[in-house]
């Protein structure tokens, strides 16, 4: 910030990385917003998408944002569920 206003309370905006969509899948753990098998398979499916690249790692983000969407109505935290699906989408976007 070029100046500090504690009143104009500043918005940050992370940029998509797999380290942000693995600390949404750590608060989602941590408030039970999944189940643990869950977390593990969707930890597993980041970390395979991650270690992929071009049009495989587009596929592989593409079928966890599918899932994760379908997830989101029964999910115990819907809006850090929501959070992650933004990530993951963004990813499987990015170029």
């Amino acid at each position: 910030l070029e100046y500090k206003n504690a009143q104009g309370q500043p918005k940050y905006t992370w940029p998509a990385t797999f380290a942000l969509a693995r600390a949404y899948v750590d608060q989602l753990e941590r408030s039970g917003g999944l189940s643990a098998d869950r977390i593990a398979s969707v930890r597993s499916e980041l970390a395979s998408a991650e270690r992929a690249s071009g049009s495989s790692r587009q596929d592989r983000l593409s079928r966890l944002a599918t899932q994760i969407g379908g997830e989101t109505g029964a999910s115990g935290d819907a809006v850090k569920l929501r959070s992650l699906l933004s990530v993951v989408r963004d990813l499987a976007t990015a170029r």
